[in-house]
């Protein structure tokens, strides 16, 4: 009867050890597939372009464990493929309110590789630092193409609202999720670059833009202006005149206290609500070209680029600015 006991004693104290051991294999599983939350924070709500733009990274799960370098595409070693992502808001969007916009969070969503933008690198970052600072030096980067094939410039950026934003496909491979909020929303003041681009439907698009020296500069600042306009129309008819439209002005003096206003009239035409294809009627299955306006300044202090990409549908759809 005692040797039963025994046998039982042994038997139950083996159970509880896999049992012991089963549990902290599952507690381990769960810890390496817990979702990390990182959020991303300002040090302050403006910048000037004298100054670096510093923001951190703060970890805000105890419990899961995470290893994460600025490298989200680990199979490619290219600066395409690495950094935080500084996406400015389009100046037609209320910054206060833009991150409580469901539409505001698809433009965020859909900003992609080849949108010019500003790039803020790190080296690595995981789950048993409190907090981690980095620093964007205020250029935005832009894919250029020549003969032998494309390569990156970066620019200073102009003055604006920016969001600090990681790229989607970054959460799924490294188990990691970026918080988004107002703390990570910032105002640059740099070169003004104001845009009013208004469709007078079917008729032509009129664009005003807006320029101010940066807030620093004490001098004048001279500027050569070089903007393009490029709107393809309806893919259904032959075009009638060409899709790139140029304006080039020469020697334009900026400063810090006074607007240069220049209000250029494009011989563009678009429709309110798309092109519909020949033979149909009402709104469905429309065709949309995509207006873009790309502007570079070259001015004593540097030369900066600017621009947007919208398409019209009863109202300006932004694609980006920058």
């Amino acid at each position: 009867m005692r040797i039963k006991r025994q046998y039982m004693a042994v038997i139950l104290a083996v159970m509880l050890v896999i049992s012991s051991l089963a549990a902290f294999v599952a507690y381990e599983s769960v810890q390496r597939n817990r979702l990390g939350y990182i959020g991303i924070e300002v040090d302050k709500e403006v910048f000037t372009s004298e100054e670096d733009v510093t923001f951190r990274l703060v970890s805000l799960s105890r419990n899961a464990e995470f290893n994460i370098t600025d490298r989200w595409n680990d199979d490619v070693d290219d600066d395409f493929y690495r950094g935080l992502d500084l996406v400015r808001v389009p100046d037609i969007m209320d910054a206060e309110t833009f991150l409580d916009d469901l539409s505001s969070l698809d433009y965020l969503r859909n900003h992609n590789t080849y949108v010019p933008l500003g790039r803020a690198f790190f080296d690595h970052f995981d789950s048993q630092d409190d907090s981690l600072q980095v620093t964007w030096n205020g250029t935005v980067v832009k894919e250029y193409w020549d003969g032998n094939g494309s390569f990156l410039r970066y620019s200073p950026a102009v003055s604006g609202f920016y969001v600090i934003v990681p790229r989607n496909s970054w959460s799924a491979d490294h188990k990691v999720s970026f918080l988004v909020n107002e703390r990570s929303v910032f105002y640059y003041d740099s070169l003004d670059v104001g845009m009013k681009v208004t469709n007078h439907i079917e008729e032509d698009v009129t664009v005003e833009l807006t320029l101010r020296a940066p807030p620093w500069t004490i001098d004048n600042v001279t500027c050569d202006l070089d903007l393009v306009l490029y709107y393809q129309g309806s893919i259904f008819e032959p075009a009638e005149d060409e899709d790139a439209h140029h304006y080039e002005e020469k020697s334009i003096v900026l400063n810090p206290g006074q607007d240069r206003v220049r209000t250029l009239v494009f011989n563009v035409s678009i429709p309110d609500h798309g092109y519909a294809p020949p033979g149909t009627e009402g709104l469905h299955n429309r065709y949309f070209s995509t207006l873009t306006i790309d502007v570079v300044l070259t001015t004593t202090i540097g030369t900066y680029v600017t621009g947007l990409s919208a398409i019209w549908d009863g109202g300006w759809d932004y694609q980006y600015q920058y």
